[in-house]
């Protein structure tokens, strides 16, 4: 039987939020889906935590509402919020073992709260540690049990602030997608802060894209991933080729940009004024041979030197040297290169789009 942790109905609305902190301000409208979970992602300083931290209770904003389900949270205190939450340094109490660390805080007690333990540490693959000392635990082993902590008071809502940021590479992967089952396991409605956009990418249904105390992207990571609003997402939000329409022309050639997918209203209208960018992944490259042709009309072609080169495995990460400016590509050409070796390219004209 599945452990439902809380009731799954609790959707969460950040409505017209304001928070300031010393010259900061943080300024957001959201509503999260019930039983997801969405990761709220941007660089250092973005507000991400802070938001977080609102959501918990923690800060008081000092304008906007924040509803769980139907129930407005925004000035109830944190102990009535029903929120689990995990925390970067775990925050386990190393004085007691195990099991105590994980009841503490049960609605549950005695043999309710064991069996209520046991079940937990199984879901995080942790079976039998009921007696374990925190100090005798691992990295990963202490995180998995601040989650089973998080759960076992049975929130409606769970928020982890960078959970895995203290963690080598591989056991992030590992606990990342354990993460992500138990959440589908449980239904419960989680926000999930992270700096790391491959860990976005991996585990969120949703990704909040921020910068700058704003929101400025909203959507599923396959859609932020090939849709990027502007210049900062399609950047920030996996490795891209951003190019001026003036780089663009003078590497690739005259081209028709209505040929183009655009995220910008009115193109033709808007190109001076607004300065829209070329934007396409390193996928979206392709390497040609000395017999390899163009696509008719759906490929932009440029000719460079490789600058750098690194072995992927399955794909080949390089960078072409083309004039003044670098194109990044990702290639299933496994061929060895030696740097200043003359590359040419192919670029999907309908993998490109335009940006502001």
């Amino acid at each position: 039987m599945p452990l439902k942790a809380g009731r799954t109905d609790m959707k969460l609305t950040i409505d017209k939020l304001k928070l300031t902190l010393g010259d900061f301000n943080l300024q957001c409208s959201l509503d999260l889906p019930s039983a997801k979970l969405t990761t709220l992602l941007g660089p250092s300083g973005c507000g991400k935590t802070s938001l977080l931290k609102s959501i918990a209770g923690l800060y008081s904003p000092g304008k906007g509402k924040i509803i769980l389900g139907e129930k407005d949270i925004t000035n109830l205190d944190p102990r009535f919020r029903k929120i689990g939450m995990v925390f970067q340094d775990y925050a386990l109490f190393p004085h007691m073992n195990v099991q105590k660390n994980i009841c503490y805080g049960m609605p549950h007690k005695g043999e309710k709260a064991h069996i209520r333990c046991a079940e937990l540490l199984e879901m995080v693959e942790l079976k039998g540690f009921e007696e374990r000392r925190i100090e005798e635990l691992s990295g990963g082993e202490k995180q998995r049990i601040a989650l089973a902590r998080a759960l076992a008071s049975e929130p409606e809502l769970l928020l982890l602030d960078e959970p895995l940021s203290a963690l080598d590479a591989r056991l992030r992967k590992i606990l990342r997608r354990q993460i992500k089952e138990i959440q589908k396991r449980t239904g419960i409605t989680t926000v999930y802060v992270t700096h790391d956009q491959e860990e976005a990418m991996a585990i969120s249904d949703l990704v909040v894209l921020m910068n700058g105390g704003r929101v400025i992207q909203t959507d599923s990571p396959e859609e932020i991933y090939r849709t990027p609003v502007n210049s900062f997402a399609g950047d920030f939000f996996g490795n891209a080729n951003i190019l001026s329409l003036e780089q663009s022309f003078s590497m690739l050639g005259k081209f028709d940009l209505h040929e183009i997918p655009s995220s910008v209203k009115g193109i033709k209208e808007t190109i001076e004024r607004d300065n829209p960018k070329l934007f396409f992944r390193p996928e979206c490259c392709r390497v040609l041979g000395d017999e390899d042709s163009l696509k008719k009309d759906m490929e932009l072609s440029c000719s460079g030197k490789l600058h750098y080169s690194e072995f992927g495995g399955d794909f080949h990460y390089m960078e072409i040297a083309c004039g003044n400016q670098i194109i990044k590509i990702k290639s299933r050409d496994l061929s060895r290169r030696i740097t200043g070796e003359k590359v040419r390219l192919a670029i999907s004209l309908q993998d490109c789009l335009l940006l502001n």
